[in-house]
């Protein structure tokens, strides 16, 4: 077995040698740290709904205890600090839980990093303000103070931001915040426990590397996996020359649909199969290579034209391509069907010397399916079929809807 490096072995700690060692490029890491800020807003709302219950309780018992008089026992700066971190607890769980409703990726986006870099913005507040008020209450050594420290030290580690920018203002500006508050509490208060804080102040932001950098890794394997995933779906799924649904995808395709299709009060669906006039031809004349470009090129026309959901397009065999729509007007056959053909024509590639037209055309087979229960797909095929060799038979570059040649 090879032995692996110490940097391999290592490679989490090095999201640059991740980013090269699996060839990343920036839309890529941009996704990944993308993924992680949408899958953190669990974390966020986990730990806000935690934090409102245990600040609440401690709220109430320590105006318990100081018995009325929360201001002169725990100073201003323990209220403020408080009020601030329970508010910013109630509005992040407000802010991720309107984030799940939220159907628009970017939106959604948006509001999850906001809320994870409010909450921890508003943590960090709470922890300078518990460091001030206990050294204002006269705790000026190793006692309370740095055990709260310690702990929501370990709070904003677990809240940490998922984006680069603002993991680096928020973890340096937590860092200069506990040393600014310490040696201000220092020198006003007499407060002894400095290098305590100091320490915590300069291992915080490589603890918060590490934990972003092992975060980044794992979902960087997982991102590397699906896409490893979606590119053996799309050979499989997909012709690779006109980027169109194959065979096997038909297949599986109307298994999924026909009992969405059969549940439909009206689900009039158009079943279209064209092919293009004289390919034989152009091939002849044009070569393989010339083939393949008026293939790709005849492919993306009718993507471009029916940029809708609602269509399905296959390509069936050879030159013969395979369409479905679902219509929410019968009387719309026709249109379409028209469409299909003209995005074609409407393209003036040269048609081959023996052809009847100057341009490239196809000949176009529509049926309209009514009854879906009695759909079965080789007999609707073998119908279709014969109104595609009828359009043919009538010059080319024609439709023939239902049997009907249409003028």
């Amino acid at each position: 077995m090879k032995k692996r490096s110490i940097r391999e072995s290592l490679s989490f700690l090095l999201p640059s040698y991740t980013i090269k060692k699996n060839g990343f490029k920036r839309k890529d890491i941009k996704k990944i740290f993308n993924n992680l800020t949408m899958s953190f807003s669990h974390v966020y709302l986990i730990v806000s709904a935690i934090l409102i219950v245990i600040m609440s309780a401690l709220d109430i018992f320590m105006h318990i205890q100081s018995k009325g008089d929360f201001v002169g026992v725990y100073g201003v700066m323990g209220l403020i600090g408080l009020s601030v971190l329970i508010s910013a607890s109630g509005v992040t769980v407000i802010l991720v839980v309107i984030g799940k409703f939220i159907k628009n990726e970017k939106s959604k986006l948006f509001i999850n990093r906001f809320a994870g870099d409010f909450l921890y913005a508003c943590t960090t507040t709470y922890l300078l303000c518990c460091i001030f008020a206990d050294a204002e209450r006269g705790f000026t050594s190793n006692t309370e103070t740095l055990s709260a420290s310690i702990i929501f030290t370990a709070v904003l580690l677990l809240i940490q931001s998922m984006q680069w920018i603002d993991a680096l203002i928020l973890d340096l500006g937590t860092s200069f915040g506990i040393v600014g508050v310490t040696i201000y509490c220092a020198n006003v208060y007499q407060m002894k426990a400095v290098h305590y804080y100091c320490l915590i102040a300069f291992l915080y932001p490589f603890a918060a590397y590490l934990i972003i950098s092992l975060l980044f890794f794992a979902e960087s394997q997982r991102y590397k996996e699906s896409i490893e995933n979606e590119r053996l779906h799309n050979h499989a799924y997909y012709d690779s020359l006109t980027k169109c649904k194959n065979r096997y995808a038909l297949t599986d395709y109307l298994k999924q649909n026909k009992n969405r299709w059969e549940n439909k009060e009206n689900p009039n669906l158009l079943m279209v199969l064209f092919d293009i006039d004289d390919f034989r031809l152009y091939n002849n004349q044009f070569s393989h290579l010339g083939g393949d470009y008026c293939l790709k090129t005849m492919c993306e026309a009718i993507r471009n034209e029916f940029v809708s959901p609602d269509l399905d397009f296959f390509r069936y065999g050879g030159e013969e391509f395979l369409l479905f729509f679902e219509l929410k007007d019968s009387n719309d056959a026709p249109i379409y069907l028209e469409r299909v053909r003209k995005a074609i024509s409407n393209l003036d590639i040269e048609a081959p010397i023996g052809a009847p037209k100057k341009v490239v055309t196809i000949s176009v087979g529509g049926l309209l399916i009514n009854n879906i229960k009695t759909f079965e797909f080789e007999e609707e095929m073998r119908i279709v079929d014969d109104y595609l060799y009828r359009a043919k038979a009538s010059g080319k570059d024609v439709v023939c809807y239902n049997g009907s040649i249409m003028k």
